[in-house]
């Protein structure tokens, strides 16, 4: 079974040439050092035009392609509790199928009753697609394990980190966290908000980064929407992270849609961070 795309030719090209070229154009940025082994990234999910030299950095900043990469993103459409794993055996991408890590799926699946795989929480879902495109390019031979997350702490985060921790213990992988920074303020409130937002994540410190919740933020800057859209995933890297001791976090690149655009009246900001372990 494949995991059929959605949003190729919207987010990102569907022809491989196309999308070949913007890779080379994302390519002109430079990539930073990086000290340690990368064990998490948190990465954008919006469209290539705006946030994906943003997100091929991350990948792009990698000693070694991993052999097994777990990425996580939150459900825009569909509400439910849990976690919801892709167990087919590929995902469909323009430059051909991505195998998908099926004993990695298997094995998380029976870690817990809250990780399932729930086929709805995929049918229209973008979070975690436009990252296999980059995957292909810049982690040739990795496999995915492709995952959507419902809303809670205790029914997702929890559970999911829990089996990610025994996962561990039987194959090495990376986790990147989809998200997205804050949504549609004016240019100046989004640098401002997510300058506050990355410094508290960039503490590895849960606590920290509760301080920037939407509702908190919303008192300061009366036209903002939200921290970052990707909570659960967020929340589960820096817990995923302090469990094994990936606590060097580094800015690889921050930018917004007005960067891009030349809009400065509505905006969605985009970051790239690492968390390695020495």
């Amino acid at each position: 079974m494949k995991l059929k795309s959605v949003v190729a030719g919207q987010f990102y090209p569907n022809k491989p040439k196309e999308l070949s070229r913007q890779f080379d154009a994302f390519e002109k940025t430079p990539v930073q050092s990086l000290e340690g082994l990368v064990e998490g990234l948190m990465l954008p999910h919006a469209g290539y035009v705006y946030s994906g030299s943003v997100a091929a950095l991350g990948y792009r900043s990698l000693s070694s392609a991993p052999k097994t990469i777990v990425v996580v993103g939150p459900s825009h459409y569909v509400s439910f509790k849990g976690v919801s794993v892709f167990s087919g055996d590929a995902v469909e991408a323009p430059l051909g199928d991505l195998p998908v890590d099926q004993e990695a799926c298997e094995f998380l699946i029976n870690q817990s009753h809250h990780i399932a795989d729930i086929p709805p929480a995929f049918a229209q879902e973008h979070s975690v697609e436009v990252h296999f495109p980059l995957i292909q390019r810049y982690c040739p031979g990795a496999q995915v394990v492709p995952m959507v997350m419902g809303q809670g702490i205790e029914n997702s985060v929890r559970p999911l980190v829990e089996a990610l921790l025994e996962l561990r213990k039987i194959k090495p992988f990376l986790l990147v966290a989809s998200s997205d920074l804050s949504h549609y303020p004016v240019y100046e409130t989004a640098v401002k908000a997510d300058q506050e937002f990355l410094t508290a994540l960039l503490t590895g410190n849960e606590a920290k980064v509760g301080e920037t919740d939407k509702k908190i933020m919303a008192k300061k800057y009366p036209d903002y929407y939200c921290t970052h859209c990707g909570k659960e995933p967020v929340l589960t890297l820096l817990r995923y992270a302090k469990a094994i001791g990936a606590d060097a976090t580094q800015l690889l690149a921050y930018m917004n849609s007005g960067d891009v655009t030349g809009d400065h009246s509505r905006v969605v900001g985009y970051s790239a961070v690492a968390f390695s372990r020495k």
